[in-house]
C-alpha cells in the first residue's frame, strides 16, 4: 500500500516536472492567491491592532466631559466645569471610581540649558492611573504637593531631551512662563505619537492647584476625566453622570447641557466594526484571487487529461481500475495546489513583515494561520482539480485508445 502511495505521487511529480513552464504558472496563479489572502489578513489585523493601541493611550474605562463653548439656549452660558462638579461627580456616582480635572496651554518653559514651548497641564495625582501612563524616573506629586500648592512637576520624555538633551532632568528646576519655578520630580513613560500626529510626550504635569494660584483658570477647567469600576458599566456611567452634572450645573429641565460627553471605548468600537468590514472585504478580494487560481489548476488539469487521452486508455485496458485514474489525477492536482500553496505562504509572511515594519505594527502571522492558509489552497486546488480527474476516470477505454 505504501509502495503504491509512492508511485502515484512519484508518478505525479513527474509529470509536473515534464510542463515546467505550465506546471510554474498553475502554481503561481495559486501562491497568488494564497500569498494575496495571507497578506490581507495580515494587513487588517495589524492596522486594527494599531488602531486600538492609539485609543488606549488615551486610558481605559475613561469617560471624558468638556464645556460646551459658547451661549446655550434661552439665552444661557455655559458654566465652567470646576471643582464643585468633580465633588458631585465622586460623591453621587455609583460606577465612578476615579474623577481627574485637567486644564492645558502651551506655555513657554526655559531650563539652564535650553528653551521650549510647550504643554502645561494642570492636573491631580490620579492622572497617571487613569491615563494608564508609568513614570520612567522620579514618581509622581501626591495630595500634599495639591494641597501645598508645590511648585512640582513631572515632564514626558520629549520635554526632557528638548530641555536637557542626556541629562538626567529629575531634580532640575525649569520655569515656566515669566515667573513660575518648578522642580523637576519624575519623568513619564514615552507614550508616542496619536494618530492625530499629536506627541503625546510633549507635555508638563503640575498640581491643578499650583496652575491655579500661578498660571490662572478664568474659564475653569478644559476637561474631566472619569474613570469607571469597570468596562462594563461605562455606558451605565454616561447615563449615570447626565444628571450630577445637570444638578451641579442647576440647569432647568427646559435648559439643553451645557456640557458634552464621551468615552474613547466607543470610538474604539466603532474603529473595531469598521475595521472587521474593510479587513473582511480584504478578505473577499484575496479569496477571488484564489479561486482564480484554483480555476487554473482545473484548465491544467483538463487540458493535461486531453493531452493523455491514449494514455489513459492504456492504463484501463492492462487493468487500471477508474478509482486509480481518478486518485492519480487527483495526486497531480495535490502536488500542484500543495507546491503552488507553500509559495504562497512565503509569499505572503515576506509582504506582511515587511509592511509591518514599514508601519511599525506589532505582531506578523502566526503558524496556525500560515498552516491554514497552506491546507485552504490545497484544498481549493483538489476541488478544481476533482471535475478534471472524474472526466479522467470516466473515459471509456476503446475510445481513449482510438484518440487522435
Amino acid at each position: 500500500m505504501q509502495r503504491t502511495r509512492s508511485e502515484v505521487v512519484g508518478r505525479a511529480v513527474r509529470s509536473a516536472i515534464r510542463n515546467p513552464g505550465r506546471t510554474f504558472l498553475t502554481m503561481l496563479g495559486l501562491a497568488i492567491g494564497v500569498g494575496a489572502f495571507l497578506a490581507m489578513v495580515s494587513f487588517g489585523t495589524g492596522a486594527r491592532s494599531s488602531v486600538m493601541e492609539q485609543f488606549e493611550i488615551l486610558g481605559t474605562r475613561v469617560v471624558y466631559i468638556w464645556t460646551n463653548v459658547g451661549r446655550r439656549d434661552f439665552g444661557g452660558i455655559a458654566r465652567p466645569l470646576s471643582d464643585r462638579d468633580v465633588e458631585a461627580l465622586l460623591r453621587d456616582g455609583t460606577t465612578i471610581e476615579r474623577v481627574v480635572p485637567r486644564i492645558t496651554e502651551t506655555q513657554n518653559v526655559k531650563s539652564a540649558y535650553a528653551r521650549y514651548p510647550t504643554r502645561v497641564t494642570g492636573t491631580m495625582p490620579d492622572f497617571v492611573h487613569i491615563r494608564e501612563w508609568p513614570i520612567l524616573a522620579g514618581g509622581m506629586f501626591d495630595e500634599t504637593d495639591v494641597t501645598q500648592r508645590a511648585k512640582v512637576a513631572v515632564i514626558g520624555t520629549t520635554v526632557a531631551r528638548q530641555l536637557f538633551g542626556r541629562r538626567d532632568p529629575v531634580g532640575e528646576t525649569i520655569t515656566v512662563g515669566a515667573n513660575l519655578p518648578l522642580r523637576i520630580i519624575g519623568v513619564l513613560v514615552s507614550k508616542g505619537e496619536q494618530t492625530t500626529g499629536e506627541d503625546m510626550d510633549e507635555i508638563i504635569l503640575i498640581p491643578a492647584t499650583t496652575y491655579g494660584a500661578f498660571l490662572g483658570m478664568p474659564t475653569g477647567y478644559a476637561e474631566l476625566m472619569l474613570q469607571v469600576r469597570d468596562l462594563s458599566l461605562l455606558e451605565t456611567a454616561m447615563h449615570e453622570a447626565v444628571p450630577i452634572m445637570r444638578r451641579s450645573h442647576r440647569l432647568a429641565d427646559i435648559e439643553e447641557d451645557d456640557f458634552r460627553m464621551a468615552s474613547p471605548a466607543q470610538a474604539a468600537r466603532l474603529a473595531r466594526f469598521v475595521s472587521n468590514i474593510l479587513t473582511g472585504l480584504l478578505v473577499g478580494i484575496a479569496c477571488v484571487s484564489l479561486l482564480v487560481g484554483g480555476i487554473g489548476v482545473m484548465n491544467i488539469q483538463l487540458v493535461s487529461v486531453a493531452e493523455r487521452t491514449q494514455e489513459i486508455g492504456i492504463r484501463s485496458a492492462i487493468g487500471a481500475s477508474p478509482r486509480q485514474i481518478m486518485v492519480q489525477f487527483l495526486a497531480e492536482a495535490v502536488v500542484l495546489s500543495f507546491t503552488g500553496s507553500l509559495a504562497g505562504v512565503g509569499l505572503g509572511w515576506l509582504a506582511s513583515t515587511l509592511v509591518a515594519r514599514a508601519m511599525a505594527w506589532s505582531g506578523s502571522l502566526s503558524i496556525g494561520m500560515m498552516i491554514g492558509a497552506a491546507a485552504f489552497g490545497t484544498s481549493v486546488g483538489v476541488a478544481f482539480g476533482y471535475l478534471p480527474a472524474k472526466r479522467a476516470a470516466q473515459l471509456e477505454p476503446i475510445d481513449a485508445l482510438r484518440h487522435e
